[in-house]
């Protein structure tokens, strides 16, 4: 059976935490290195006390990213082994936006520090961006049929993955609630969450990034 997922940040009401079409829920940490989604804790203990497949996710604000992925680590370390970490590629308010060696720094950063590859959220057009992580990093990426679709039932239209095979998830609505499929099963996901068995945190270096920014939706 098919795994659905679904996203939120701060302004995600807790009825799209604990959507029963869903078995999982992928819960915005931070953007940047000067934001931190004030909910996060408890939208992530409402997912989780409700049985859910967990996911953590940072928006990429385009600023140096081994700070970005220092900052998102330094409040997700209880949490590490838990849920699937993912990186958000997005254009909007994104500094570093068409460089192709950003996520690439920020993954490997991650992956330094916890031997965890995060999932990569993108745009189908703009998966060229991020292609040079496809060894390491499932892909996630998004494409909609119509921004009005209100809907749990998959759109029958083609999503290009490539240099991908296919997509870990392909968030296929993003209206009032976003929605997510995955090609992967339940211990799949928990593969991804902490792939070795047991997740090894090293020393979070500081860095400082003073960039300050609201994103579209005003999540702050």
């Amino acid at each position: 059976m098919a795994l659905y997922f679904t996203d939120v940040f701060s302004g995600g009401a807790d009825w799209i935490v604990t959507d029963p079409h869903a078995q999982g829920t992928i819960v915005k940490i931070s953007r940047g290195t000067a934001y931190l989604n004030p909910k996060y804790q408890y939208q992530y203990s409402l997912a989780k006390n409700a049985g859910r497949l967990l996911g953590l996710y940072h928006y990429a604000g385009g600023g140096n990213p081994i700070a970005e992925a220092n900052y998102f680590l330094s409040h997700i370390q209880d949490k590490l082994g838990q849920a699937v970490l993912a990186v958000d590629w997005e254009q909007y308010q994104n500094a570093a936006w068409g460089d192709t060696t950003w996520v690439r720094q920020f993954v490997d950063e991650i992956h330094r520090q916890t031997g965890i590859w995060p999932l990569i959220y993108v745009q189908e057009s703009a998966i060229w961006q991020v292609a040079n992580c496809v060894s390491d990093c499932g892909l996630w990426v998004a494409k909609y049929a119509s921004m009005d679709w209100h809907s749990w039932t998959v759109p029958a239209m083609t999503v290009n993955t490539s240099p991908w095979q296919t997509y870990t998830l392909w968030q296929f609505a993003g209206d009032d609630e976003d929605r997510s499929i995955a090609t992967v099963d339940r211990e799949g996901w928990e593969r991804l969450a902490n792939p070795t068995g047991q997740v090894d945190v090293k020393p979070i270096l500081t860095q400082s990034d003073s960039s300050t920014w609201t994103d579209s939706l005003g999540d702050e």
